[in-house]
């Protein structure tokens, strides 16, 4: 029962009821308006017939009498004789003054012997303006129905009396019962195709949106890849459909987001685990080695505590560049401000001493270079590429240059290095990655520093991109929009 219940307060059968219930309403409607207007014609035109059978029997009359006098006539006119002219096998007919007072009446030659009769205000408003089309009246049985139509008699201009003439309304009453009767079993069996067939139209239109229900509970169970078909039809449900995929996608790439950044999360956690487990248990050993000892002299003390300062100031800086590159990805906004590239590159190239440290250095700097920029922070991505220059490329020469293209400036840095082979170059910019050659620790490098360069770099909306062949050295190219 409760699944009957169910069933039918489904959006398809509230649709087909909703639409039934319309039908219904309209057709009920429809059927009324068709029966009144039919009702109206058949009065209208058997009151036509009436009033054409009146002129017909009147001029005949007025041509039988011409020679009498006008007296005469209308003695004639106001007398039996005429209203049994008038009369006919379905028609009574009736002969009333101005004043609405019965001269003479005549009932048809078959059937009932009553002759109906208005009201007297009838009459004489009739008489004093142009009658009505036709009237209803209600013979002295109190049963049946007559239709009236009423004529002036006139001799000339001149109104001399009211003629009437009446049938009764039984065929008229029975047409209109035939075309009721008619009306209400069109109208049913118009319902009942309508209830058979709107179940299966509103389903067939209501199919996409319950394609969409079994789509959105399979990506609430997970699969992110359902999409539904669009029809073809530019409807609502079309459009519904269309945004419906819309929306799956961006659902789909959401989680699909979600899922590298977590697994990327739980790399970054499990390559700084590692990274800071190192110089922690270079500490505990030296820690413990001292502890083991009764008395140390004071050469080990010295070389242990150097090592463990050593270690200590490694996880300093990697802790730092840590926070640097949380800062950046978590997409704070820099403290930018209008930078002359070409003043501001010269000047970090100076402050890193890069001759001092072994390396040959060169400057290719185009002068009137703007960009808006954080100074703490690109300073930072070109000691970064330094740094790493020299790290993996030591006494190689430098090259440094700012230029411009495609409405972009640019910094770049090219090293006679042994350049990155194919394998690294893909992932260099990634955190905690090291190339073959660097796999090393002892130089220091913490493998944050293309990352964070990175990191910088896109939060001032440009990208950092690398380029190398093994043998032949590494292009560093980092792009920023120019300043407005």
């Amino acid at each position: 029962m409760r699944l009957v219940v169910s069933r039918f307060r489904s959006l398809r059968w509230r649709l087909t009821f909703l639409y039934l219930g319309l039908l219904a309403v309209l057709l009920l409607a429809g059927g009324v308006a068709q029966y009144f207007a039919a009702r109206e014609v058949l009065f209208r035109t058997n009151a036509d017939v009436l009033a054409s059978e009146y002129n017909a029997v009147f001029t005949a009359f007025r041509k039988a009498n011409a020679s009498r006098p006008a007296a005469a006539l209308r003695a004639l006119i106001l007398s039996q004789q005429f209203t049994n002219e008038l009369r006919s096998r379905n028609t009574s007919a009736a002969v009333f003054d101005l004043n609405g007072g019965q001269v003479a009446l005549t009932p048809a030659s078959l059937g009932t012997e009553q002759v109906p009769t208005l009201t007297t205000q009838a009459y004489i408003d009739a008489a004093r303006s142009k009658p009505q089309a036709y009237y209803l009246a209600t013979g002295s049985d109190g049963a049946t129905n007559y239709l009236v139509v009423l004529n002036v008699v006139r001799n000339g201009t001149r109104p001399l009396a009211i003629a009437q003439l009446a049938i009764p309304t039984s065929e008229i009453d029975q047409t209109l019962r035939a075309d009721r009767q008619l009306a209400i079993v069109g109208s049913l069996l118009v319902l009942l195709v309508a209830g058979l067939l709107s179940p299966l139209i509103v389903g067939r239109a209501l199919h996409p949106l319950h394609q969409m229900s079994a789509t959105a509970g399979a990506l609430a169970a997970g699969d992110y890849k359902q999409r539904v078909t669009v029809p073809k039809t530019r409807d609502e449900i079309g459009t519904l459909a269309v945004a419906f995929n819309q929306m799956a996608a961006g659902i789909d790439q959401a989680f699909e987001v979600r899922r590298r950044s977590e697994e990327q999360m739980r790399h970054f956690v499990a390559d700084a685990s590692h990274e800071l487990r190192t110089p922690l248990t270079s500490i505990a050993g030296y820690i413990d080695v001292l502890g083991r000892r009764d008395v140390v002299d004071g050469e080990t003390l010295q070389a242990s505590l150097a090592a463990m300062q050593q270690e200590s100031a490694r996880m300093t800086r990697l802790v730092n560049d840590l926070l640097t590159l949380t800062r950046f990805e978590s997409g704070k906004a820099p403290n930018r401000q209008p930078l002359q590239l070409d003043q501001f590159v010269n000047q970090a190239l100076d402050d890193l001493s890069l001759r001092d440290r072994g390396a040959a250095e060169s400057r290719h700097i185009q002068p009137g270079v703007t960009v808006t920029a954080d100074p703490e922070a690109l300073k930072q991505v070109v000691t970064n590429l330094a740094q790493n220059a020299l790290k993996y490329a030591p006494g190689a020469e430098q090259r440094w240059s700012v230029f411009t293209a495609d409405g972009r400036a640019a910094i770049r840095l090219q090293d006679t290095g042994p350049g990155i082979s194919r394998q690294d170059l893909p992932h260099i910019f990634e955190r905690f990655y090291r190339g073959e050659k660097a796999r090393d620790r002892s130089a220091g490098g913490s493998g944050l520093g293309l990352a964070i360069a990175r990191s910088i770099i896109e939060a001032h909306q440009g990208t950092i991109e690398a380029a190398s062949e093994p043998g032949q050295g590494a292009t560093f190219t980092a792009w920023l929009p120019l300043a407005a």
